[in-house]
């Protein structure tokens, strides 16, 4: 009888059979550690006639090993903890193609626009231009209040930029238009020098806790690579050029999987942004704590609260990192530290 090794699992895949079915098997496994296949069998009531393929499920999954016959077991902690580092890598890997994506398409709509030998025909892809020049930002959120919103997301490198949607009021009648729990997102570079100084800035940190106050939520990236604007089901919008600070000229982009992968895109930003502030993030020690394998209980007697208290910021957690569960929760945390 083996214990957990601790050891990383660089074999670990998912499988069709990593099912309910399969998880009783492990279970009763964990519970009775049978030395190898044959005890197992013994140890179940109803052994599947598919088993063996069950247990090269399991093996493939990292919570088995087989040193010849012996069967060894791996600690579900370690095996879910192997899982999310391989599906943090999957969703990263992902986002980066997506950028490359994102950073070509300008590029490609324009070649294909030059290129068309049908300029009367209809676009496959259904965009638009909106121009608008250096001193007229707020073409672009006129452009984009028109249509109905249901959760705005702005990428601002630009400090200016900002300041026009939140001078305007565009950022604000967004937010009052949205319904439910819904919230305006801005993500922002995190270098600490960013909107300090100019005269076009220096009241930007009392627009951004207005505009907070009334519901708008910021957080700071450090992959704030250009300007750009989703809304998904319906619009999303990337400068003519990857890589410009403002809507100077922006493609708005109106089919629903280009917004779809845009909108992904953002959300995986936004998982691995921090806090405006600190102490906008009450749940950061709770979370650290969870990560280290505490339980609830542990983790509220380690922080001096309710074990209540803990799972309401593991919920708040969740709802400020866009997870489903805990452990796409505990997936976005890692991404994050």
């Amino acid at each position: 009888m083996s214990t957990p090794s601790g050891a990383g699992l660089p074999g670990i895949r998912e499988s069709a059979l990593l099912d309910p079915v399969t998880m009783e098997i492990l279970s009763t496994a964990y519970l009775l550690r049978p030395p190898d296949e044959a005890a197992l069998v013994a140890a179940l009531a109803d052994p599947p006639r598919d088993l063996r393929a069950r247990i090269a499920a399991l093996e493939d999954g990292g919570f088995l090993r087989r040193d010849g016959e012996p069967l060894e077991y791996e600690s579900p902690y370690t095996v879910f903890v192997a899982l999310g580092e391989a599906r943090a890598r999957a969703l990263m890997a992902e986002n980066a193609r997506t950028v490359a994506l994102m950073e070509a398409l300008p590029g490609l709509i324009r070649a294909w626009d030059l290129g068309t030998a049908d300029p009367e025909g209809e676009h496959p892809l259904a965009v638009t231009l909106v121009h608008a020049h250096a001193d007229s930002w707020d073409e672009w959120f006129r452009h984009a209040e028109r249509e109905r919103p249901q959760r705005p997301s702005l990428v601002a490198p630009d400090a200016g930029v900002l300041r026009v949607a939140l001078v305007s009021g565009h950022l604000l009648r967004l937010q009052e238009r949205l319904s439910g729990e819904a919230r305006v997102r801005v993500l922002v570079p995190s270098d600490p020098t960013w909107g300090r100084g100019g005269d076009g800035v220096a009241d930007l940190d009392g627009l951004v806790e207005a505009a907070r106050a009334a519901g708008v939520d910021f957080r700071r990236s450090e992959q704030v690579a250009s300007w750009m604007y989703v809304d998904p089901p319906g619009l999303a919008a990337l400068p003519v050029w990857w890589g410009s600070p403002a809507p100077e000229n922006t493609i708005a982009i109106r089919t629903p999987p280009v917004v779809a992968a845009i909108g992904l895109l953002f959300d995986e930003l936004w998982a691995t942004s921090h806090a405006w502030l600190a102490d906008d993030e009450p749940w950061a020690d709770v979370l650290g704590l969870l990560a280290r394998g505490l339980t609830d209980d542990a983790v509220a007697r380690t922080l001096g609260i309710t074990a209540r208290t803990v799972r309401r910021r593991v919920s708040e957690a969740m709802a400020e990192l866009g997870a489903s569960s805990r452990f796409t929760l505990g997936m976005a945390w890692r991404r994050r530290t």
